[in-house]
């Protein structure tokens, strides 16, 4: 008997609750409705009723600040009942994934963009045959793909801080601008065989350092552009930093530019609908972070990762 796109997209999410620490997994259209979901079996009815308090206030997260239309990628919130991790699949849904308190968001991500693109394979292109089973991407040998990353965005706007997280997991409220280049290396691994290597240019924003910047542009794979959500006129710089980027590093088909707002830990003077609605009018992804508390940081970095080599191991 042929399979329903519910019956496909739910037996999707039960073998993707077979990755540890994931407790709960469903799939929500734009206006916050659950499309399909799954709760692992063990689960008692208080931490079951727990688990439903969560995937509500999801919905209406979703419904409150997701359901653009732009490149945004998602979120990563902390709850009582563990790390609710936003993922967008596709045009017409999110992934939400809740994980015990405490786990490694780092080793879940990649299964998180695995499942989204089957999702959206399944909900945007109604793939007949697409396998509903899960792995991590495999190469016969040890794999190590080595990108160089550019930071960009106006002095201040926290670029060396979301780096400093994002590497070190640590924050310093004093610390010194960058003074024409920082340069910092960082592995990731997506699986047992396959590890991205980046090399990471963190560009002083100063004016005073627009030349040099071009010689440091030079040879780059993929670019982040920050701006900072408290300070509407390091938004509006965005334009001016994707056209130095352009004219300094000409940009290769396969080249990922991705926009960060960050400073989410302080009063916003840019609104998130303005933010994602530049982002999808530029074709670019787009998360919100906070250096400070960590938000978001990861996720940002592991989907750029994932995102540069998707195509090279497929």
């Amino acid at each position: 008997m042929q399979q329903t796109l519910g019956n496909k997209l739910n037996i999707l999410l039960d073998n993707y609750l077979n990755i540890h620490s994931i407790l709960v997994a469903a799939i929500m259209d734009k206006s916050g409705l659950i499309i399909a979901s799954s709760i692992t079996q063990e689960e008692e009815e208080l931490t079951i009723a727990a688990c439903s308090g969560a995937l509500s206030n999801a919905a209406n997260r979703i419904k409150r600040e997701l359901s653009g239309e732009g490149g945004h990628l998602g979120a990563i919130v902390t709850t009582e009942q563990g790390q609710l991790i936003f993922t967008q699949a596709g045009k017409k849904a999110f992934l939400i994934t809740l994980v015990r308190p405490g786990s490694d968001t780092d080793k879940i991500l990649p299964w998180t963009y695995i499942v989204a693109e089957k999702i959206q394979q399944l909900i945007d292109y109604e793939v007949p045959n697409i396998s509903l089973d899960l792995q991590l991407p495999q190469m016969k040998e040890k794999t190590d793909f080595f990108f160089k990353l550019v930071i960009l965005g106006t002095e201040s706007v926290g670029k060396t801080s979301i780096l400093r997280r994002f590497i070190e997991k640590k924050f310093d409220e004093d610390y010194k601008s960058t003074i024409g280049v920082g340069i910092q290396k960082k592995t990731y691994t997506l699986s047992e065989n396959i590890s991205v290597i980046l090399n990471i240019w963190d560009l002083s924003g100063q004016t005073m350092f627009k030349n040099i910047r071009k010689t440091y542009l030079e040879g780059a794979d993929s670019a982040v552009i920050v701006y900072d959500v408290s300070r509407p006129q390091t938004f509006e710089n965005i334009s001016n930093w994707l056209e130095e980027l352009k004219e300094s590093a000409p940009l290769q088909h396969k080249f990922l530019i991705m926009l960060i707002g960050n400073k989410i830990d302080l009063e916003r003077k840019v609104s998130f609908e303005k933010a994602a609605k530049l982002a999808k009018k530029l074709n670019l992804p787009y998360l919100e972070t906070s250096a400070k508390t960590g938000d978001n940081v990861d996720k940002a970095f592991g989907a750029l990762c994932y995102y540069l080599i998707k195509d090279s191991i497929k």
